[in-house]
């Protein structure tokens, strides 16, 4: 991976001359630094000002897309006129409506079944945080300590046995989740939201840092402009990188500067 910066003169030029710029941000990790709990990872005032300004040039379509719940991811960016994806691309809100894809009842009856047992299970290792989400559950053991985390491996490993056919254990940073087997994930989420797009000089750039970016980064790999945000020595799909959201604001203070001058 090549840093942004570094190729700014070519990117500038790409985003420049896109007929319509599709730009879609992850927020845990990008716009906003990792935290110990996630409901005081807080969009930066400076990021929500560049967010709007860019909503406001009729070439930009912004997405947000998290694996928070749709409510959650705006109440935390709170900027309206924008799209918004919540867990992975099951839920979206834009200008038009809103949708959200829910678990049928034998499904959600299966859910509860694995989330009171998880949570009976793991509930008493001190730092662990359960984030329930609708159709997902996430363990968050970013706070738990090392003694504890091959136990959590193992019992999550035990509870989902014989659950195979029907839900799946993802992995992020220092989370884990049980979701649906459906098929959905962030990368079919932005080629669903780049359908809308009525040429062929539509630039999709996607800025993501954790493991399930990839599934983006992938579906615009070869046809727009793809960065990872963290370490460059991570193993990533993406073409770029930068180091961290504090470059990311500086990347969202480029693009304003280029499409209001």
């Amino acid at each position: 991976m090549k840093h942004l910066f570094e190729d700014w003169a070519n990117i500038g030029k790409r985003i420049q001359e896109a007929q319509n710029l599709f730009l879609f941000l992850d927020y845990d990790g990008t716009l906003t630094p990792i935290v110990s709990t996630p409901d005081i990872a807080l969009c930066p005032p400076e990021v929500k000002a560049l967010l709007a300004k860019l909503r406001d040039i009729p070439k930009v379509f912004l997405t947000i897309i998290s694996g928070r719940s749709l409510e959650d991811i705006r109440e935390k960016v709170g900027i309206p006129g924008i799209i918004y994806l919540g867990n992975y691309g099951l839920e979206i809100e834009n200008p038009a409506g809103m949708h959200k894809k829910r678990l049928s009842a034998s499904r959600q009856r299966e859910y509860d079944n694995i989330a009171r047992a998880l949570k009976d299970s793991l509930g008493e290792i001190p730092g662990i945080l359960f984030e329930d989400k609708g159709p997902i559950l996430t363990i968050h053991y970013r706070n738990v300590l090392p003694e504890y985390f091959d136990r959590v491996h193992r019992v999550l490993g035990e509870t989902m046995e014989g659950w195979e056919d029907r839900w799946k254990i993802a992995r992020g940073k220092m989370f884990f989740e049980v979701r649906p087997k459906v098929d959905f994930n962030k990368g079919k989420a932005v080629r669903e939201i780049l359908q809308s797009a009525i040429t062929s000089k539509a630039l999709p750039v996607y800025l993501g840092d954790d493991p399930t970016d990839e599934d983006a980064f992938r579906a615009i790999k070869g046809k727009g402009i793809t960065v990872f945000v963290g370490d460059a020595r991570i193993a990533s799909e993406a073409d770029h990188y930068l180091k961290d959201p504090s470059e990311v604001q500086e990347f969202l203070r480029r693009c304003l500067a280029l499409l209001t001058n």
